[in-house]
């Protein structure tokens, strides 16, 4: 050890975590991860089992890992690959990748979600990739305001921790066993967004005519009639 440079010590580092990375994506994969074991990981990747935690604290926090290399990977491309659209296109291009990503493995991606909130950020960066997710999003909404889209004083980052939030909610409820099909879902979230981009838009909004369910616009009023000569009581 004494005779080894730092660049070959990172090396090693490197190709440990490859390893373990490599060697849980398998057997999570072929066993499922309840029953696969950190000392099945650990032999799988030639390494001992102090080692192990020396990358991952614990099994939750090596799937955390692995969704989030994936995840990291997914968004840049879709970000790379931004359509030039409306908004709302723009918004279910990014989402639809993040969701096929899940789509791939639905048990790891439930666990994913499940494990999200409880596991040490400053192992993993979780905040550092949000932070891209949501910068990334306001950047289309600052765009969508350049072109006439939305009312020009709608604040970007606000906006993109809503509709984050429109896409996560349908998402957890999905993986948690609501009983939908991926294409009602996609649908209830493509509504999800319409319905919240339309409050923002510049001009008047389009809503529903209201005239046949409102009773004082189907017939006047008794007063009305009176003083129209039209009958009264």
């Amino acid at each position: 050890m004494l005779n080894e440079t730092p660049g070959r010590i990172e090396r090693s580092k490197r190709d440990k975590l490859d390893r373990i990375k490599r060697a849980a994506r398998k057997l999570f994969r072929r066993k499922g991860f309840e029953a696969t074991t950190t000392r099945e990981i650990a032999t799988a990747a030639d390494i001992g089992a102090g080692t192990l935690f020396l990358y991952a604290g614990t099994k939750e926090d090596l799937l955390v890992l692995l969704f989030r290399e994936d995840m990291d990977r997914v968004v840049d491309g879709a970000f790379a690959t931004m359509p030039s659209r409306p908004l709302l296109e723009q918004l279910l291009h990014l989402f639809g990748a993040m969701i096929a990503l899940h789509e791939r493995d639905r048990g790891l991606a439930r666990m994913f979600v499940k494990e999200l909130g409880f596991v040490e950020d400053r192992r993993h960066g979780i905040a550092e990739m949000m932070t891209t997710i949501f910068s990334g999003i306001a950047n289309l909404v600052e765009q969508a305001k350049s072109r006439g889209e939305l009312h020009a004083d709608v604040p970007a980052i606000p906006l993109a921790h809503s509709l984050f939030a429109l896409y996560y909610f349908p998402l957890q409820r999905w993986l948690g066993g609501d009983p939908i099909t991926s294409a009602q879902r996609d649908e209830r979230l493509r509504i999800a967004l319409k319905l919240q981009l339309d409050g923002l838009r510049n001009g008047p909004a389009k809503i529903l005519s209201t005239k046949k369910s409102n009773p004082a616009r189907r017939a006047p009023s008794a007063a009305a009639g009176r003083r129209n000569g039209r009958g009264g009581g």
